[in-house]
């Protein structure tokens, strides 16, 4: 049995392999049939691969024109960051001018405060002085 099992096998692909052989250049009804659904299925297959493409280059033609869109505003927010960085320089200056002047004005205040509060003392001073040298008044005791 071991002898005729090998031979058996290879009778078999040899038939097997006709038959394959046979049906490829015969092609029967059933086979026309086939390929006719295999290849109108083939060209189903294609248009919706055809489709699916379309639908990606619209896709990725508006995810460019969003890209394009947010690419001008990114640059449009730059230069308007730009505008605002030397307005913002140029007050700076104009701050500390009046820094400045601000603080000399306080100086100047006490330094007008003290001049006043020196001034009012000056004048009782002199009043007190005028009245002790024509009045004489007794509580001076001078």
């Amino acid at each position: 049995m071991n002898e005729s099992s090998p031979s058996l096998r290879k009778r078999q692909a040899k038939e097997l392999q006709h038959e394959q052989n046979r049906s490829k250049l015969l092609p029967s009804k059933k086979s026309k049939s086939k390929k006719k659904s295999q290849s109108s299925s083939a060209a189903q297959e294609a248009r919706e691969i055809t489709s699916s493409l379309r639908r990606t280059k619209n896709m990725m033609q508006q995810e460019l024109n969003r890209i394009t869109h947010v690419s001008d505003s990114i640059q449009q927010d730059g230069t308007k960051l730009k505008e605002t960085k030397e307005t913002h320089m140029s007050m700076k200056g104009g701050i500390k001018g009046a820094k400045g002047s601000l603080s000399r004005l306080k100086l100047k205040e006490k330094e007008d405060e003290i001049i006043f509060w020196s001034s009012v003392v000056f004048f009782y001073l002199v009043v007190m002085y005028v009245l002790w040298t024509r009045i004489r008044i007794p509580f001076l005791m001078w």
